[in-house]
C-alpha cells in the first residue's frame, strides 16, 4: 500500500519523525530563533516608521520656528484711559511680551516713562535703546506701534515665519521720499528683527555722522530709515503673495470702501509717497451745497491676512478682537487650517 505521508526528515537532524513542539531538532531551532528575531526587528521598524509619520496636530506648531513678538506701544498720559488700556485688554495680550512707553506712570499699563523729550525722533531713539538694554532677550522681533493701532499679532507671526531674526531687516507700510529714501509709515507700525535693533543701537546711535541725535519733528521714521540703511538693515516687503497690503495706514473702512482722497492731507501724503503704485481708481459723486462734484477715490488692495490698521473709536478694539479670536465659522476647523498653513511653509523651507 503506498504511503501518502512521507516521514522523510524535513531537516537532516534529530530522529526520523515530525513533532509539533520540536519539528526538526536542535539545528532547526537555531534557524527558527533567528527568523523570529528578524520578524521582531521588522515589526519594531514598521512601528517606528508609522510613529514618525503620524501627524500630531497639537505639537506641529512647536516643531516649527516660533517667532517671539515683543510689542512696544507708544502712548501719552492724556490717552492712557481713552486708548491704551483698551489695547492692553485686547490684542496686546497676544504678544509674547509687551511694553508701554509713555510720559507718565499708570497703574494698569505700568509703562516705561520718558521725561523731558519733546521731539518725536529723540523719544524714539531713547525708547528703542531702552528696549535693547532691558528687553533684548525677550523677543525675536520688535514691533513698535501707536496707541491708535489694532494689530493682528498672529498674522504678523505668520508673515515672519520664513524670515530669520538674525537677518538685518525691518517691515511696515513702505513709503519713498523725494530723495528715493525708503522708509516706513509711522501710522501703521514698524517691526524690526533683533539683528536690526542691535545694529541700530550699537552702531547707528553712537555715530552722529550716520544717525543724527538732533530734533527731526515729524520725520522720525524717515531718520530711522536713514540710520538703518547706514548699518545695512534692509527694508523688507510686507505685501502678501497676491501683492495686497498687510500694514494699513488708515482705518479698515477707508481701505475697504475706496475712500482714499487727495483732498485729505494724510491721504494725500500717503498717495504721494507710497512705495507701491496705487492704481485702483474709481469715481464717486460728492454732494456739495450748490452742485455735484465728481472726485477720484483711490484704494489699495487689502490682504485677508492684514496685520495692522488704525482705529479712531477705541471700543472697536473689543469688536475686532472678538471677531478675530472668538467667532467660530461653521464647518471650519481653525486649528487644522493653521496646522496646514504651517506644514506648507515647512515644506517650502525644506
Amino acid at each position: 500500500m503506498p504511503r501518502y505521508l512521507s516521514t522523510r526528515r524535513f531537516c537532516r537532524c534529530g530522529k526520523n519523525k515530525i513533532s509539533i513542539l520540536n519539528p526538526c531538532g536542535n539545528c532547526c531551532q537555531l534557524t527558527l530563533h533567528k527568523l523570529l528575531l528578524l520578524l521582531l526587528l521588522a515589526l519594531i521598524c514598521l512601528l517606528w516608521l508609522l510613529q514618525s509619520q503620524r501627524v500630531d496636530k497639537t505639537n506641529v506648531v512647536t516643531k516649527l520656528y516660533y517667532p517671539r513678538i515683543f510689542c512696544i506701544i507708544v502712548t501719552y498720559e492724556y490717552l492712557h484711559q481713552y486708548s491704551a488700556v483698551h489695547l492692553k485688554r485686547t490684542w496686546v495680550q497676544h504678544c509674547d511680551r509687551h511694553l508701554f512707553v509713555s510720559d507718565a506712570q499708570h497703574a494698569e499699563l505700568e509703562p516705561a516713562v520718558f521725561l523731558g523729550l519733546t521731539d518725536k525722533w529723540q523719544r524714539l531713539r531713547a525708547q528703542l535703546e531702552y528696549v535693547y538694554n532691558y528687553h533684548y532677550a525677550d523677543g525675536d522681533w520688535f514691533l513698535i506701534v501707536n496707541d491708535d493701532n489694532f494689530v493682528v499679532v498672529d498674522n504678523l507671526r505668520h508673515m515672519l515665519l520664513p524670515y530669520n531674526p538674525k537677518q538685518r531687516t525691518y517691515f511696515g507700510c513702505k513709503l519713498k521720499s523725494a530723495q528715493n529714501q525708503t522708509y516706513m509709515y509711522d501710522r501703521s507700525g514698524i517691526v524690526l528683527s533683533s539683528a536690526a535693533l542691535q545694529q541700530f543701537v550699537l552702531k547707528a546711535l553712537p555715530n552722529e555722522t550716520i544717525c543724527s541725535s538732533g530734533p527731526q519733528d515729524n520725520k522720525s521714521t524717515l531718520e530711522l530709515a536713514r540710520c538703518l540703511d547706514a548699518v545695512q538693515v534692509e527694508a523688507g516687503n510686507s505685501l502678501d503673495h497676491l501683492g495686497h497690503h498687510r500694514f494699513l495706514p488708515f482705518t479698515l473702512a477707508v481701505h475697504l470702501h475706496g475712500q482714499l482722497n487727495v483732498s485729505i492731507d494724510s491721504h494725500s501724503y500717503f498717495l504721494e509717497h507710497s512705495y507701491y503704485e496705487v492704481n485702483n481708481v474709481s469715481w464717486t459723486c460728492l454732494k456739495s451745497v450748490s452742485y455735484l462734484l465728481y472726485a477720484p477715490q483711490l484704494s489699495i488692495a487689502v490682504s485677508n491676512s492684514y496685520i495692522c490698521q488704525q482705529i479712531h473709536y477705541m471700543p472697536i478694539a473689543y469688536d475686532r478682537n472678538y471677531m478675530i479670536y472668538n467667532v467660530k465659522l461653521f464647518g471650519v476647523d481653525r486649528t487644522i487650517t493653521a496646522v496646514s498653513h504651517l506644514k506648507s511653509l515647512q515644506k517650502q523651507k525644506s
